[in-house]
C-alpha cells in the first residue's frame, strides 16, 4: 500500500474538476461477451468509450484505475494516440490494473515507464491510500473494525458482496465475510460507461 497525500492525489485541481473511471478494455473483443457489452465489435466499443471522454471539461484531473486496453496487435502509436484523444490538455493517472501488466512493453525497462510513454503523466501500481481511501485496481480487504472506504475497478458490472474474498481464487487477503458499503466499484460497466466526479462518489 503506497500512502499518498490530498495534495499528490488532487494535483492542484478542485474536488469537482477530478474524475475517476476504470477497465476500459480498449480493442478487447472478448469483454464484449464477458460484460455483455452493447457493441457489435471492439472497434465500435473503443470508438464510444473513447467519445465519453470529449464529455469532460477541458480543464480537469482524470484518475484511471486500470485495464486500458489489451490488445496484443495494437500497435503503441495507435494506442498513444487513443490516450492522448482521452487526455488532450487534461492531466491523466493510473493506477496500474492486471491486464495492463499483459501489455507489450518492449523497450521500456517496466510498466510504469511504458504508460508514461503513451501518455499518463502519473502510473503507480497500487493501491493507494489517502486517509481512509484506498484507490485501487482490484478491491482490497477491508476488515469490520477498519474504517476505510475503498474505490476500485476491476469487477466490472458485479460490485463488491460480502463473500467476495471467500473464493478459491483469493490468495491475497483472509478468507472473511466484508461490509459491501465499504465498497465503491468505478468501473465503466458499473455506471452506465459514465466517467465519475469525485464528488459524486
Amino acid at each position: 500500500m503506497t500512502i499518498i497525500t490530498e495534495q499528490e492525489f488532487f494535483q492542484g485541481y478542485p474536488p469537482e474538476k477530478v474524475y475517476i473511471t476504470s477497465d476500459l478494455h480498449l480493442y478487447h473483443k472478448n469483454i464484449i461477451e464477458y460484460c455483455n457489452r452493447p457493441f457489435d465489435d471492439c472497434l465500435k466499443m473503443t470508438e464510444f468509450l473513447l467519445e465519453k471522454f470529449s464529455e469532460l471539461p477541458e480543464d480537469c484531473l482524470i484518475w484511471n484505475f486500470g485495464d486500458v486496453f489489451l490488445n496484443w496487435n495494437i500497435e503503441h502509436s495507435q494506442i498513444m494516440n487513443d490516450i492522448m484523444r482521452m487526455k488532450k490538455s487534461r492531466r491523466m493517472c493510473l493506477i496500474l490494473g492486471n491486464h495492463d501488466f499483459q501489455s507489450n512493453k518492449k523497450p521500456f525497462k517496466n510498466y510504469i515507464e511504458f504508460f508514461k510513454y503513451l501518455g499518463f503523466d502519473e502510473v503507480y501500481k497500487g493501491p493507494l491510500q489517502m486517509g481512509n481511501y484506498i484507490f485501487s485496481h482490484e478491491p482490497v480487504f477491508i476488515s469490520e473494525k477498519d474504517d476505510f472506504i475503498n474505490f476500485h475497478g476491476h469487477t466490472h458490472n458485479k460490485n463488491v458482496t460480502e463473500d467476495y474474498f471467500l473464493g478459491e481464487y483469493n490468495k491475497k487477503y483472509p478468507k472473511q465475510k466484508v461490509n459491501p458499503a465499504k465498497y465503491k466499484n468505478v468501473c465503466m460497466d458499473a455506471n452506465n460507461f459514465n466517467i465519475l466526479n469525485y464528488t459524486d462518489l
